[in-house]
């Protein structure tokens, strides 16, 4: 995550521009009104989520918020807007330039349950193009907005390049994947499911010609070599380091000491936390909110924050929170400058 770092002897004529000799800095977090509607009703909303998800207005938003990402998401450093046509459905995370400009760029609603707002309630008349089976619709990430996809207001990159706010030319892009399970998504060594985990930002980044510079990987599954590395991509050799032991809160295997010694400020770096182990996880969040050299490197965070609420007991059965819990840390998190995702 970049931060400001002023250099005191800037020579203006420079060929280095102000935008590469100065870092940018995280400035605001501003709510849209469809993620308003939410955060102050949550309590109320609480018990009713798909009976409100399933009402007309609330329906059209969804369609229209998934069908941008889609969009959105085919293509990378190229989106510049100039009309606020998009303000009412996303919320903005907005960073300082070194000119003091104020540059904002999309990020999705928190709405719902925090995922695919077209899954897990019954809906119907949804467009065809939209609509996935049971299975994919759990494991829907398609509501995700991500830093390099993600439109942005007031600035406009010279070449196609990651926003300057995320990623510093030259530096690395790392993801943690904390709960890795195999890269297949699946607990043998065939087939696959779903894009779980690692798999899904690889294939995330290489749609776009990008590449990861590290990627720790930990699983206290402990998968035996020859099955966990066979399903490992060639090009991810030498790039990924596998941990087979669980995190815990303290010492060498506390994911945060050991992200501290790999990443930079001007890295741009993911991490997934899903452990299933609801304790550890949100000790480990509640760090990364008291510790700002932990949380200053972060730059997107995807978690599954398990909850009590109706639509999701099936899954989740009752354990301690609600709704209202997870809204309040996510908006928490991304106040602090740290684009936060619910991973499903």
């Amino acid at each position: 995550m970049l931060i400001y770092n002023h250099i005191e002897h800037y020579n203006i004529n420079s060929e280095v521009s102000l935008r590469d000799a100065f870092q940018w800095k995280f400035d605001h977090y501003s709510s849209s009104s469809w993620e308003l509607s939410w955060l102050n009703n949550i309590s109320i909303l609480q018990d009713k989520v798909c009976e409100t998800l399933l009402r007309p207005n609330e329906i059209k938003r969804s369609i229209q918020a998934l069908s941008s990402i889609i969009e959105f998401h085919k293509e990378i450093f190229h989106q510049y807007l100039q009309s606020n046509k998009y303000d009412e459905i996303f919320s903005k995370i907005c960073y300082r330039s070194p000119l003091n400009q104020i540059v904002c760029q999309y990020i999705e609603p928190l709405v719902g349950l925090l995922r695919d707002p077209l899954t897990i309630c019954e809906y119907d008349n949804i467009p065809s193009n939209l609509q996935i089976d049971e299975e994919a619709a759990m494991q829907s990430k398609r509501f995700f907005l991500l830093g390099p996809s993600a439109p942005y207001q007031n600035y406009q990159t010279p070449s196609k390049i990651i926003a300057p706010w995320l990623y510093r030319q030259g530096s690395q892009k790392i993801l943690f994947d904390i709960g890795c399970s195999l890269f297949t998504g699946t607990t043998n060594e065939t087939g696959s499911s779903s894009l779980t985990g690692a798999r899904w930002f690889y294939e995330y980044f290489r749609s776009h010609s990008l590449h990861f510079d590290r990627i720790i990987a930990f699983d206290r599954a402990n998968y035996p070599p020859h099955v966990y590395w066979k399903q490992i991509p060639a090009d991810l050799m030498g790039i990924l380091t596998y941990i087979s032991v669980g995190v815990e809160s303290n010492g060498k295997y506390n994911p945060w000491n050991i992200l501290k010694t790999i990443a930079k400020r001007d890295d741009y770096v993911l991490i997934k936390l899903d452990i299933d182990t609801p304790t550890l996880e949100m000790e480990l969040v509640e760090q990364l909110i008291k510790n700002t050299s932990i949380s200053s490197l972060i730059d997107e965070m995807f978690f599954e924050m398990h909850v009590t609420v109706k639509e999701m007991k099936p899954y989740w059965t009752e354990p301690p929170g609600e709704l209202k819990d997870t809204y309040k840390l996510f908006k928490k998190l991304r106040q602090m400058g740290i684009r936060m995702h619910s991973w499903p």
